[in-house]
């Protein structure tokens, strides 16, 4: 892990006079900030003065993650690579979740182009109260042909609004795309073998004014420091490394992949800390090409492409890939993706918890049992979704369990009688219902008679899975409203 810098370290940079034009109420507060990369430098205006000129370069250089943040694309649309700084999420956090783009040939015709690029941009799929979404097209010059290269860019560019990366070894179809993009795009690549060239071209457009962020591609690390020191001195800083990737032996490309990030974090080499690429659909191609390695369970190539591209995939970003590119475009391939990237970049610095209180789920009325979970994200959309599913109707009381699931907030004891009597008296859930009586999950049958004892209510256990409720309901709840009816009206 690299050395970790304090608040103190930050403050002692910073002006010092407490003028709250950063929007904080002090210098300390703000260096507190920036400590938790919640704020920038920019923010400070005294820092922009001549005075703090020096303090401002030493704040940067102290602020500046082992791994150099690159963005490209749009202003309000960026596809934003690396910027970590550890090796393992537990000793901190990871902040940028992997840009993850797919492919598009400058070989398909206008239309196809067009409803490619259309489907990258809309597609959504939602977990757990977040929408996954993919990150960038990746357009491939695979006719060789400048014009057509340009040609597929215009249509992409006419049609969405997506970062780009322009994928050629052709200089021409480079130079030509730089000349008509919209946006910041990515560079893919320069290499050993066009490096001359290609960096001639790009310090010429660099004087231009152009902005552009650049792949430098070998699967040689040596070569690709020297390859960053020498963009390094022409003024080229947003640099990728991509250390190829081999689909015949991907342990080969993971080992590359950990190498340079180890490189970068615990040994502080600078000239490998830049994002890493990974090429999954290298994978694809391979496969596809007739290389089949689970030839005996799936016998068509597209389908067993897409699950090696899928696996390769998967296996990068657990190996500090900071982008990929892909082909497949099967809701099967990008959901195992999408959803590893979701868990790998969740902060477990803070529980993944929604906002305690009262859902009504379908059209609740007085009659509606009640059924109390835990404010758990995974566990809330889990049930929530499980209910519209079976058709459930029901009051869902959510409970603050500062973000445990329903058997570890039972263990912790989060959920508990106390925490249920302030969670029904804030909802006033007894003015919705003409009932008292609380339907638990099948984890939480521990509690039942702590919770019962502090609510005054009548608690029955239910099932242990969300899925299984609306049967149980079916089954039992008309019962068990008349039986605790008949109860009341006995006095018992």
């Amino acid at each position: 892990m690299a050395k970790k810098i304090s608040a103190m370290d930050i403050y002692k940079l910073l002006p010092k006079i407490n003028c709250k034009k950063c929007g904080e109420s002090s210098c300390m507060a703000f260096a507190t900030k920036l400590q938790e990369r919640k704020a920038s430098l920019d923010q400070c205006p005294v820092l922009k003065s001549p005075k703090f000129e020096k303090n401002r370069k030493k704040l940067e250089e102290l602020l500046s993650p082992p791994v150099k943040e690159v963005w490209f694309g749009y202003k309000d649309r960026k596809a934003i690579l690396g910027g970590e700084e550890v090796m393992y999420r537990y000793e901190l956090t990871f902040f940028n979740p992997t840009a993850i783009g797919v492919d598009i040939s400058d070989k398909l015709s206008e239309e196809e182009i067009r409803r490619r690029a259309k489907f990258i941009e809309d597609f959504f799929f939602e977990r757990t109260g977040e929408k996954l979404k993919l990150d960038f097209i990746a357009l491939r010059n695979a006719s060789d042909d400048p014009e057509r290269f340009v040609r597929a860019l215009e249509i992409i560019q006419e049609s969405t609004k997506v970062p780009v990366a322009l994928c050629s070894l052709n200089v021409e179809s480079i130079e030509r795309a730089l000349d008509v993009v919209k946006s910041k795009p990515l560079i893919y690549a320069v290499t050993e073998q066009n490096f001359p060239e290609m960096m001639k071209m790009l310090i010429s457009k660099k004087k231009d004014k152009k902005d552009f962020a650049v792949v430098l591609s070998s699967s040689n690390i040596k070569t690709l420091k020297g390859m960053v020191k020498a963009s390094l001195s022409h003024g080229i800083e947003d640099l990728v490394l991509d250390p190829h990737t081999t689909p015949e032996n991907i342990m080969d490309t993971l080992d590359r992949f950990v190498m340079i990030r180890r490189s970068a974090i615990e040994r502080g080499d600078k000239l490998l800390g830049y994002p890493i690429l990974g090429l999954p659909i290298n994978t694809y191609f391979y496969v596809l090409s007739g290389n089949n390695p689970i030839g005996q369970f799936v016998k068509e190539l597209d389908k067993a492409a897409a699950i090696m591209e899928a696996s390769a995939a998967c296996a990068m970003l657990n190996r500090y890939a900071d982008g990929i590119i892909i082909h497949g475009t099967e809701i099967w391939e990008l959901m195992p993706i999408l959803t590893l990237r979701q868990a790998i970049y969740t902060d477990p610095r803070k529980p993944q918890a929604v906002e305690p209180g009262l859902y009504p789920i379908g059209n609740p009325d007085e009659n509606s049992p009640v059924i109390m979970t835990t404010n758990f994200s995974l566990t809330f959309y889990t049930v929530t979704g499980d209910f519209e599913k079976d058709g459930v109707t029901c009051w869902l009381l959510v409970m603050d369990t500062e973000g445990k699931a329903v058997d570890v907030a039972v263990a912790g004891g989060q959920y508990c009688g106390e925490n249920a009597k302030k969670l029904i008296e804030e909802t006033k859930i007894g003015e919705k219902v003409n009932h008292r009586i609380i339907i638990l999950p099948g984890l939480a049958a521990p509690v039942r008679g702590d919770i019962e004892e502090k609510t005054g209510w009548t608690c029955v256990v239910g099932t242990r899975d969300s899925s299984q409720v609306g049967e149980f309901l079916r089954k039992n709840w008309n019962r068990i409203l008349e039986e605790w009816r008949a109860k009341q009206g006995s006095g018992n």
